[in-house]
Order: C-alpha cells, then structure tokens, then sequence
C-alpha cells in the first residue's frame, strides 16, 4: 500500500477511535444528568449549536493537521530511514542519508551517517589487505585465462549434462558457424542473425552439436576408461556453415574417485590440411603418369635399340633425340611437380614464410653469421619467398663461415643472393681455394655446437629441414673466388594466415567467460519457482519502439539484451539487434533514442529478429524495468511471427516498489542513482538493458534481507504492489 494511503487510513482510525470515544463520555456523561439538566442542556445547545459544531470542526482540523505533521515528521522520514539504511548496508555502501524530517530523525540521520564512514574506512583498509593477500593468486588466474582465450585451438568445458562451463574465444567463433543436421543454409541478408544455437555458460551444448556425436564419443571414453588404456581420448567432425571441416577432441574430466564429472571439446580446424593431402594426393598421381610415361618411352626405345643394332645412323639419331626429349621432360618433371608436392610437404613442419630478402636483411642483425660481411642482392624478385626457421639457419650459416676459418684459414667477404628460378641460392663468397666435396660432406655430418652452444643440431639435419642442400661452386667471372651456394626452395606468396597470433595484453579482472567455481553450481530443474533468485539464469532486455501506444501500431525497432549467470553480468553474451519497423518514426521518439528512418532501413525485420531472441532468451526468466509494456510489444507480434514468450518475468519497477515503499519514485534512472548504478547510455536498447541488469543484480541481496529468497516469493509480491495494476 502507497504512503500516502497508509497515512489517511491511519488519520480515518484515529478520528474515528476518538469520535467513538468522545461520544462514549458525552452518552455517559448525559445519563449523569437528571431531566431538569438535560432539558436545560438540550435548550443551550439548540441556542449555540454553531458554537459547538464550529469548536468540533476546529478540534477535528487540529487533530488532523497534528496526525498530518507527526506522520511526515517522524513516520514517513523513519520507514525512508530504514530503507536507505538497507540500501546503504547492503548493496551501496557509499550511499549517505538525505533525509527530511523531525530534529531527532536528522541527528539519527547524521549519525548513521557518520558510522557509514567509519565503517568505509574500516572496510578500505581491509580491503586493501585482502587485495594485497590476493593479488598473486589472482594474476595467476588472469594469465591462465588470457592463455586460453588466446589459444588458437578453440576449448570448451562441459557437466555431465552438457552444459557449457567455459570457452574460449576460439571456441565461439567456430561453434558459432556450425551446421546442424538439416539446418538451412544462411541467407545473405541475415548474415548477422545467428541461425541455430549459442555458446554461452549454462547453454547446451546440444543445440550446438549433435547430441549422438557427442555421446558416442563420451562412450567411447568410458570404454577405454574401464579398460583402463592410456589414452582416452576420442576424436569426432562437425561442418561448419562454410563447409569448413572441424576436427573435435573429447577428454574427460574426472573427480577426485575418477569418476567422470564432465568432459573437454578440443577443437582443430582441419580443412587446410585435407585440401592440402587432396592436393599432394593428386599431385603424386600426376606424377606417377608422368613417370610411366616417360619411363615407358624410354624403355621401348632402348629395347628397340638392342633388338636391332645395327640400325642405320640416321635412324639411331632418332631414337636417341627420343631418348633425349624423354630425358629432357622428366627433368622438368622433377625441377616442377616435385618441387612443388615438397611445397604442399613443407606445410606441416614448423616453419615461417618470409621474404627472401628480408631474411637477408635479417642476417645484418646476427653478428655470428655475417660480421664485417657485405650483403649483396641481384636478379631476386622482391616478391620471393621461403619458409625457414630462422635460427637454425642463420646457425648454419655462422657454422660454415666458422669451419672456414678453422679448415681453409679464410672468411666470407660477402653474400650474395639470387633466385633464377624455383630455388632461392644464398652464396657464401671469398677469395681464395673452394671448399672440397669430401670436406663438405664432413661438415655437414658435425653439430653446429662449435656456433652455437647447446644446439645439438648437424648441418645436414638443419639443411633437410629446409628442404635445402649446400654444395660448392665456381664463379668463372670472377678469378680467384670460390663460394658455397646453398639451395632453397620457393615458395608461394601466401595471404593473410587466418590465426594471426596477437600480442596479448593480460586484462584486470578474469575474462567474463570463465568461471572457475560452475562445477559446483547446483542443476536446474522444472521447477523453477522454487529455486533461489540468486541461482537462475536471468535474460534482461529493453526494447525501443516508435511510439508509446503498442495497440495503436507502434513498432518495435531496436532489442537489447544480456544474460545473467551466477550473479553476474556477461558483457560477451549480448543482443544488440536494430528492427525494420517498416514505417517512418515520429520525430518526437528520435528525440528520446535518436534512431531514425536511415538508420533503421535495410534491417532484419521483427518476423526475423523475434525467433532470434527468442532462442536467446530460452530456458531463462526475463527481466526489464516496466516489464508490462515491453511484454505488450511482444505479445503483440504473436500472431505475425507464431513466437510466444512463456517465461517468467520479474519487473525492476515492482521489486524497488517492494523494496522502498516508503519512496514514489521508481523510474530507472531514480533507481539506479539509489542502488549506485551508472547508466552508459540511456535510451538506447542494450545501455538500458545493462543498468537494468546490475540494478536487478543489486535488488537480489535486498529482496533475501526481506525474507524474499525465491522466484516465486518475488512474483507473489510484485503482484501485491501498485505498479502490477497498470496496463498497456
């Protein structure tokens, strides 16, 4: 019941108990009276009758305005006191008393006042030693996080129900584009709609991933788990929407009695590596034609030759130019499609592309390999490149310049490179003997420990690495100069790789989409209403409409939206969705949200948008402030998109009614000034949707101080305020 209805109820009790008592003593008082006195009575009040009824009104008034003055003094100011004081102990404690009342109110007032900052400095120091304690542990934390939201492998954490416990960013983007059985394809224009399920914590990860994958792979596990092997993994595939081939890991998760108490999905992208296999596949097929081919020419041809020996030389030249083209073709064979299947090879070691010439320039860097050595570049297209491991291969190269010293007493006094055709040539040049073949082939079985100690590594071993060879070589322009020409192969200019490993900046606080304590959250169950508020998963939204008359065509254009899970906002699982409302907005809505008829043409309209938050929203209890008319705009596109939200909804306005009663003002705005709550943007879907949701968050811990634990604890008394009346 409102204050001031509360107060005339009080005022009408209170007149009345004293009407009553009054005409108590005056029904006494005139059975005291003998005929004579009450004839004599009845005559003096006849004569002044208006005396007698104006001192009754005036006394009434009096009494009035003193029932008035006492109740917004002392009554009104107390429940006011009491309310902030909550609010002050509870959810704001930097919220401070600003009361209007009796002198004795204000010095209470004051004095709460006073221990609320004896209590803030106390808390502050505390505090700070709890942070201090902490800040260790929790940096410890932080880093893991980071580490595995940057992980290029997507990782996800399940219960043994599956629903989803933790993920990464990896693990998001791929999920997000996975094809279910018999799910269409997205259409072009609602490429920003996602079409099936979420990845969010405490989803399923069955409306992800087919149900059957996953259980046949959990019993596999439990297979090899009773058998006792030593690997337990199991391994499955699921297509993307862009038939992009994912490869998924399960591992389990066992408790402390081995049993299992969830399961990992490890998820690889491996769609490179079957085009390449298709590829190397292909290639070594051609490769073999080609061969027999070749071969086979050949072959016929000497056969020829040893049948008939002696043949005419005109004919023997024939056979033999035969033999020469055959010979000629196998060796661009060789120089061409072996080359590049040892490409497609050259993909699954650990090596990185670069510019031919940008590794030259690195080595200016490396005073090992190429102190006091001139750098030259000739006929090497800028665009040239090969894939190395940088520092096994400048080793190599500080180990050969090392061995000359030691062997032939003399250095490089330059390097030069080129690439003439499909091999990149790096020249180690100086003047003086060449090196022989059977000292080359002496170096190359030795460690390249002499350059560089603790890298066990041979020359021959770093060289097959790269797929490269070293052999000596004569530059007949230049007298006197004998280098060693190391050979690599070249590759392809290659895009953009699409895991680009960032520099990773580690955050403050743990990434929203962890939570380190879900294993021990209990399960949800149908029956909702008995559950703990502080234990259901909560959808808050806001809408934004081009009017305020949902019967009278108004429209929605804008839905904002953010979950609620285990208390706390996560910023990662959000709507933010613009509507067609396929007619113009009045000009006094801009005003209030400033989203126009440009801004909204061309958007998913709401037959399409609705579905889309309708799957966001399921199997979770709504929240908004004034609930009433958003769940009116909803309502009212029942019949258009079949879409019918079902869900419990928990109105902010209601639950501040509940809460403060002894305040008028429940708008949003007055709330969250209240509560401590810095709206970001106001009037716009999801800004309001996020202050909604850390007010509700807030108004949890004060709705237990008044004995209010559940959901339907808190539904029964939103239906007792005020605010349930109102209609839309």
């Amino acid at each position: 019941m409102k204050l001031n209805n509360k107060f005339w109820l009080f005022a009408v009790v209170c007149m009345t108990f004293t009407a009553a008592v009054a005409v108590t003593l005056a029904v006494l008082f005139w059975r005291q009276l003998n005929p004579s006195e009450q004839h004599m009575l009845m005559r003096l009040f006849k004569v002044q009758f208006w005396y007698f009824f104006s001192t009754g009104v005036f006394l009434f008034t009096a009494f009035g305005f003193t029932l008035d003055w006492f109740f917004r003094f002392y009554i009104i100011p107390l429940n006011q006191l009491i309310e902030e004081t909550q609010v002050m102990n509870t959810v704001n404690p930097a919220h401070r008393l600003k009361i209007d009342g009796s002198r004795e109110v204000q010095t209470l007032a004051r004095l709460i006042n006073v221990s609320g900052d004896q209590y803030a400095a106390a808390k502050n120091i505390i505090d700070q030693t709890v942070e201090s304690a902490k800040a260790k542990t929790e940096a410890e934390k932080n880093i893991l996080a980071t580490i595995m939201a940057e992980l290029t492998q997507g990782v996800l954490i399940c219960d043994t129900v599956g629903r989803i416990l933790l993920y990464n960013r990896q693990a998001q983007r791929v999920l997000n584009k996975v094809q279910r059985p018999g799910s269409a394809e997205n259409s072009g224009e609602d490429h920003d709609l996602v079409t099936d399920g979420f990845v969010g914590l405490h989803r399923s990860i069955y409306s992800l991933i087919d149900r059957n994958l996953v259980q046949y792979a959990l019993k596999d596990i439990q297979v090899k788990l009773e058998q006792k092997k030593e690997n337990v993994s199991s391994h499955f595939a699921v297509v993307t929407q862009n038939r992009r081939q994912i490869r998924v890991e399960t591992l389990p998760i066992l408790d402390e009695d081995k049993r299992v108490a969830g399961f990992v999905l490890i998820f690889s992208d491996i769609t490179h590596q079957l085009e390449h296999a298709g590829r190397l596949n292909q290639h070594l097929k051609t490769m073999a034609k080609n061969l027999r081919s070749s071969i086979a020419a050949i072959r016929s041809t000497v056969d020829l030759m040893i049948q008939f020996p002696d043949m005419g030389a005109e004919q023997k030249k024939d056979f033999l130019e035969n033999i020469s083209a055959e010979t000629q073709s196998l060796s661009r064979l060789l120089r061409t499609e072996l080359t590049e299947t040892i490409g497609f090879a050259n993909s699954r070691w650990p090596l990185s592309p670069i510019l031919a010439t940008e590794f030259i320039q690195t080595l200016k860097n490396e005073p090992m390999a190429t102190a006091d050595v001139a750098l030259d570049v000739a006929e090497c297209d800028s665009r040239c490149m090969i894939r190395v491991d940088g520092y096994s291969l400048v080793s190599a190269i500080g180990f050969v310049r090392s061995c000359l010293k030691k062997e032939l007493q003399t250095d490089c006094s330059r390097i030069r490179l080129t690439a003439p055709g499909n091999l990149v040539q790096i020249d180690l040049i100086w003047k003086g003997e060449p090196v022989k073949i059977e000292t080359l082939r002496q170096w190359s079985d030795l460690s390249l420990t002499e350059a560089q100690k603790g890298y066990p590594l041979t020359l021959k071993e770093v060289l097959d690495h790269h797929h490269a060879e070293i052999w000596p070589h004569t530059d007949k322009t230049n007298s006197g100069e004998a280098c060693l020409r190391i050979f690599i192969p070249m590759v392809q200019s290659e895009g953009v790789p699409e895991n680009i490993r960032h520099v990773t900046l580690l955050p403050k606080g743990r990434p929203e989409f962890y939570d380190f304590d879900l294993f021990n959250q209990g399960g949800q169950t149908p029956e909702m209403g008995q559950r703990m508020l502080g234990e259901l998963n909560y959808t808050v939204f806001d809408t934004e409409t081009t009017g305020l008359d949902p019967r009278g065509g108004d429209e929605i254009i804008s839905i904002g939206a953010i979950r609620v899970v285990n208390g706390r906002l996560l910023h990662t699982e959000t709507i933010n969705q613009l509507v067609d409302p396929c007619r113009s907005v009045p000009a006094e809505s801009i005003k209030y949200h400033g989203l126009d008829d440009g801004m909204l043409k061309g958007k998913p309209t709401i037959e399409k948008v609705l579905p889309f938050f309708h799957r966001f929203a399921q199997n979770t209890v709504l929240v908004a402030h004034n609930a009433a008319f958003d769940m009116r705009m909803l309502k009212m596109k029942e019949k258009a998109t079949g879409i019918r939200f079902d869900n419990p909804v928990l109105d902010t306005m209601h639950l501040s009614a509940i809460l403060h009663p002894a305040h008028n003002e429940h708008s949003l705005d007055t709330i969250a000034k209240r509560l401590g709550v810095f709206i970001n943007k106001r009037h716009d879907a999801l800004g309001d949707a996020i202050a909604t949701g850390e007010v509700f968050i807030k108004m949890i811990s004060l709705l237990n101080e008044k004995g209010i634990y559940t959901l339907q604890d808190a539904l029964t008394a939103s239906q007792r305020t005020y605010y349930a009346m109102l209609k839309y």
